[in-house]
């Protein structure tokens, strides 16, 4: 066995143990390739000439206030069903992470599945950043408006409202991705100003990023209706990520506000 980039070769293992990891539908797959794999290093453990596990570290930015520095969000991590138990998932992340210190990377962040992969993760030196908000609510009174507003805008937006908020910050590619599966609105509320990403499944809104706090929902539900609304903010009672620092850099906790599932 051994460690290593992915190739352009590996693209029909790597979708194929995709669908086995994670279920996701064909065209599904084919939409992160497509969108974003060209700008992700990728990374994966091969054995017999296949790939059997892999991991995908799609470069973004940390910042808070005027300190920015390079950061890679590890995506869809995952080890062939047939091959789980062996350590190689292990492996495969030290493999990634001192690949990525080379090129100057100063801290990786990832999303856990669950209770179970957040111990792992943090056997692995990785801390919980409890920098987000998730809550359910309804809206009585809408008041304000919502406006569509392009990637570039919305960028723009969040930026603004995230200054003094340690957050991630994304290369358009990602928001381009985003959009696909979430509208982006500017939000406006008498003189205060925010943002928001959302998409509406059977009457519930999910509110993916809504920008500066919770005091603009009412503006978004002016625009759009829902039974209740599922929205994460930045906060201090929720898991937004989890990171790990590479250098002295290191500031927290960390919004990460699109886990991209």
């Amino acid at each position: 066995m051994r460690m290593r980039k992915t190739a352009p070769g590996d693209l029909p293992a790597l979708k194929a143990l995709w669908a086995q990891a994670f279920g996701d539908a064909e065209a599904e797959i084919d939409a992160f390739f497509e969108a974003l794999y060209p700008e992700a290093l990728g990374f994966c453990a091969e054995e017999d000439g296949q790939p059997i596990a892999m991991l995908y570290a799609l470069p973004v930015t940390a910042a808070h206030d005027e300190t920015a520095v390079r950061a890679a969000y590890l995506y869809a991590v995952a080890t062939e069903e047939a091959h789980r138990g062996r350590g190689i998932c292990r492996a495969l992340m030290e493999f990634a992470e001192r690949e990525l210190q080379k090129r100057y990377f100063s801290c990786l962040l990832l999303v856990p599945a669950d209770e179970h992969l957040a111990q792992y993760y943090e056997s692995l030196g990785y801390a919980r950043q409890t920098g987000c908000s998730v809550r359910q609510l309804r809206v009585d009174a809408p008041k304000g408006r919502a406006l569509p507003v392009s990637v570039p805008d919305y960028a723009g937006l969040r930026e603004t409202m995230l200054f003094d908020v340690p957050h991630v910050r994304y290369p358009k590619a990602m928001l381009d991705y985003e959009s696909t599966r979430a509208k982006l609105y500017r939000l406006e509320l008498g003189y205060d100003l925010g943002c928001a990403a959302v998409s509406v499944q059977d009457g519930v809104a999910v509110v993916e990023e809504l920008l500066p706090d919770l005091r603009m929902l009412p503006a978004l539900a002016a625009e759009i209706p829902a039974e209740r609304y599922i929205v994460r903010t930045p906060g201090r009672d929720g898991l937004s990520c989890m990171a790990k620092w590479l250098d002295k850099t290191a500031f927290g906790p960390v919004w990460l506000a699109f886990p991209f599932d």
